[in-house]
């Protein structure tokens, strides 16, 4: 890692964690508001949903309902990076205990928090990128913000199974980052060197990431 981005993050870790949260959130709202504003427009809706519905005025009433919910999104970016937040650090938190690492459950959650701001900016560029037309705005696939920078993309015409696709579209390139600035602020607190501090957050953190694949995955097969 270059001594320069090894100074950006260093200061980035250093920083004010609300500070931070504040900056993360923020990202959010404006990712959802040009999301709202340029995505979900009337001709989307339209173009998306009138082979759906015989009646033309029952899809004006799904269109209001739909949009009438709109403000819910942004209270639920609270959500959306507290709990994700919270969870890792208790993956961490256990993997700290079972290695013998005395490092406190405060500090683990200050660097998994300031992590999701990788998610953030994957949400912000993805809805830049359905913005402008360069990712194709499907319906099915109009929340799916990894699918096409995962290497499910690359099976997409194979016809597999959600069993199948759902663990290849984990392996993403927000994901990656994120794994790897995880592992920076593990660095940072505990003082290891960054190749230790990689091993430890991608073993911990992968058995998490196993553990909610098979739940997806078993979750899913019951719904069907």
């Amino acid at each position: 890692m270059s001594s320069k981005l090894n100074k950006i993050l260093t200061s980035y870790f250093k920083a004010n964690t609300w500070i931070v949260f504040a900056v993360i959130i923020l990202l959010y709202f404006i990712a959802l508001t040009l999301e709202f504003k340029f995505i979900f427009t009337d001709e989307f809706y339209l173009n998306s949903l009138s082979s759906r519905y015989d009646e033309h005025n029952k899809l004006i009433e799904f269109i209001h309902n739909d949009r009438a919910l709109e403000w819910a999104n942004y209270f639920m970016s609270f959500a959306i990076v507290l709990i994700p937040a919270l969870l890792i650090t208790f993956t961490l938190n256990v993997g700290t205990i079972f290695r013998e690492y005395k490092i406190k459950f405060a500090t683990l959650f200050r660097i998994t928090l300031k992590a999701q701001i990788v998610f953030a900016l994957g949400y912000f560029v993805s809805v830049v990128l359905k913005s402008t037309g360069i990712i194709e705005k499907q319906w099915d696939m109009i929340d799916n913000n990894y699918f096409y920078q995962s290497a499910a993309y690359f099976f997409k015409d194979g016809g597999y199974p959600f069993w199948v696709m759902y663990p290849l579209q984990i392996i993403n390139i927000t994901e990656i980052t994120h794994l790897l600035i995880l592992a920076f602020g593990f660095s940072y607190i505990s003082k290891f060197g960054y190749l230790k501090s990689l091993g430890f957050v991608s073993v911990f953190y992968g058995i998490a990431m196993i553990v909610w694949i098979i739940f997806t995955v078993f979750l899913q097969t019951l719904l069907i």
